[in-house]
């Protein structure tokens, strides 16, 4: 029904959005966006998620309902108020657009729950497993909404992930100890390797000509 997949990118093929829009462009975008989906001029968590889907660039829509925008919510809610000001929203999704060092602290941040500045195997299965259910209740949503061919249920297709996850957790060690090695967690340095490594970069769940993909970091957020 579905898979886990490594992001392959040719590096060649790096779209930069900022070279392609001005500085006035992008804020303009940023502030457009901001104002659409607010209510008196701030952004609840149901509001930040339909700021995403409308904001344009960068492919920010793909981070909607996810387990990163969740997070990445929270990182900036600086005051922990559950709402987002115009400034957090402008300071923040400026710097995830301009800056890609910044776009893996931030991601860094937000699988480090216990904020020690490491990431333990637990945090970050935690974080993979949330983005792999994720993945197939939206997965599920797509196939289950109008005519569905394939006679499913959100709660056969939740019950089949449920059912993988023995397997992911296994893959996911895998992956994590090739990084981690003997220190069996990973720093700022050790993450950034990961993520510049395209292993195991984004969750997929696909039935038919149906998917969806959510990526697990900010990294290369502009790539298709």
């Amino acid at each position: 029904m579905g898979q886990s997949s490594i992001t392959v990118i040719d590096p060649n093929q790096n779209n930069n959005y900022q070279r392609q829009n001005s500085v006035q462009e992008v804020e303009d975008q940023i502030k457009r966006a901001f104002k659409q989906a607010s209510s008196q001029g701030r952004l609840t968590r149901d509001k930040f998620n339909e700021a995403l889907g409308i904001f344009e660039s960068m492919q920010l829509k793909r981070l909607r309902d996810s387990p990163l925008a969740d997070r990445l919510f929270q990182l900036l809610d600086k005051n922990e108020e559950g709402y987002i000001t115009e400034k957090e929203y402008l300071e923040g999704i400026t710097t995830l657009i301009n800056n890609k060092d910044k776009r893996i602290l931030y991601s860094f941040q937000m699988i480090d729950k216990n904020k020690d500045n490491k990431i333990e195997f637990q945090e970050f299965y935690d974080f993979v497993k949330e983005s792999w259910l994720s993945a197939f209740r939206l997965l599920g949503e797509k196939v289950c909404s109008g005519q569905n061919q394939y006679q499913l249920t959100q709660s056969k297709i939740n019950s089949w992930a449920q059912g993988q996850l023995n397997k992911l957790y296994n893959y996911v060690q895998e992956i994590f100890m090739k990084f981690a090695q003997q220190s069996q967690s990973m720093d700022p340095i050790v993450f950034k390797s990961w993520v510049m490594s395209n292993d195991f970069g984004f969750i997929k769940a696909e039935l038919g000509n149906e998917s969806v993909q959510i990526p697990l970091h900010l990294y290369r957020l502009e790539e298709k």
